[in-house]
């Protein structure tokens, strides 16, 4: 049945309208499935980033290390695993993306690593060791001015035994890290933006910052909020410029603790199942963002945690939502319902194509990985 659902959807080309519509035309904008991608290759891969100059696909298989580079055709043109012994061991890779054309990865031990389309390391970028992330990176880093940017990490953990102070201190510093490989200068930039729900006085576990970047313009979004930020280029400096909230009238919110007892967090009785932003894509004309609604406890409290396939059932099942606005940032579309089953991991083309993954665990397995490619239309 569920095999039967996705080929009605492919061939109607997926076309969904919102209830809460501020194109007031006739022909409202939809979000479509227009094409996908097959690839031939048997594991657990995900695609996390495009190369506009080579047209390539970086796809990743955590499981064995193994990096995929392939084309609009689902063909593999580079495929090689990384080293987990010797002199060219990688540690972790933690963010991954492509940085002036070259697959980078910010390694947890190593700093930023760049490899040839061999698997051969062609160049470490020699950034100030000593250092842990703790929030996940959605990217290794990006280019600003004349430095490298990525996800600060943390260097002083001298108050980690107060965690109130460490918490107070995590929720207010900038968001990134900047590196200028010629003079080895380290500063930081993007500073944490206002009025977030960082700044109640409660603790909400990490915040998994996930930035993106287009057209000198800078996007931020946080885990426990339906909204994001927007920051300008200013030379090696980025500056705030203002907040884009989405209004999820209807959404569960996530619940924090006390900042002085963190601890708590973990003795909820009932899963917190909180509406969240799961991607957002900077097209050329539009702003893209996916999200969730969350779950009433009273309907998660129906579900074991415990009962893996059961409890992955349900949270594979809780519908996605689609958000459409300008290039200025103002709503369009919003509350477009999503067909289930899709893998959003910010992903996009330079057709401004949004590639997700179908999520096999939902589908059941086969031979081949599948991307879906959506596109806004009107």
């Amino acid at each position: 049945m569920k095999q039967l659902y996705l080929i009605f959807i492919l061939a109607a080309l997926f076309s969904c309208r919102s209830g809460d519509s501020i194109d007031n035309s006739s022909k409202p904008i939809t979000l479509e499935i227009k094409d996908s991608i097959r690839v031939d290759y048997l594991g657990n891969l995900n695609v996390f980033d495009f190369d506009p100059e080579s047209g390539l696909y970086l796809g990743i298989d955590h499981d064995v290390n193994s990096i995929l580079l392939f084309d609009e055709n689902g063909k593999s043109q580079h495929q090689y695993v990384l080293q987990k012994d010797g002199p060219n061991a990688i540690s972790w890779l933690q963010g991954k993306s492509f940085l002036e054309g070259k697959v980078t990865i910010m390694d947890s031990q190593k700093g930023l690593i760049q490899f040839g389309n061999n698997g051969e390391i062609s160049r470490r970028i020699e950034m100030p060791l000593e250092y842990l992330h703790l929030n996940g990176l959605n990217f290794s880093a990006y280019s600003l001015g004349d430095t490298y940017a990525y996800i600060r990490p943390e260097r002083d953990l001298s108050d980690y035994s107060n965690t109130t102070a460490f918490y107070q201190r995590i929720y207010t510093s900038p968001i990134l890290e900047t590196y200028n490989p010629e003079t080895g200068e380290k500063t930081n930039t993007m500073s944490f933006p206002p009025n977030t729900i960082y700044q109640d006085g409660n603790y909400y576990r990490w915040m998994f910052p996930t930035v993106e970047k287009r057209y000198g313009k800078w996007y931020l979004y946080f885990l426990a909020e339906r909204k994001y930020y927007v920051y300008e280029e200013k030379g090696n400096e980025l500056l705030y410029s203002k907040t884009v909230d989405l209004t999820i009238s209807d959404a569960v919110d996530m619940i924090g603790v006390p900042i002085e007892t963190p601890e708590l967090i973990n003795q909820q009785q009932e899963p917190n199942i909180f509406g969240r932003i799961e991607g957002l894509y900077p097209l050329s004309n539009h702003i893209v963002v996916i999200y969730t609604k969350g779950v009433e406890k009273e309907i998660s409290a129906q579900y074991n945690p415990e009962k893996m396939e059961e409890w992955m059932d349900f949270i594979n099942g809780i519908p996605r939502y689609a958000a459409i606005l300008d290039k200025n940032d103002s709503l369009i579309q919003k509350d477009i319902e999503l067909p289930k089953g899709l893998l959003f991991n910010g992903v996009y083309n330079n057709k401004d194509e949004i590639i997700v993954l179908k999520n096999q665990e939902y589908f059941g397995e086969e031979e081949k990985v599948t991307f879906y490619k959506l596109k806004v239309d009107k």
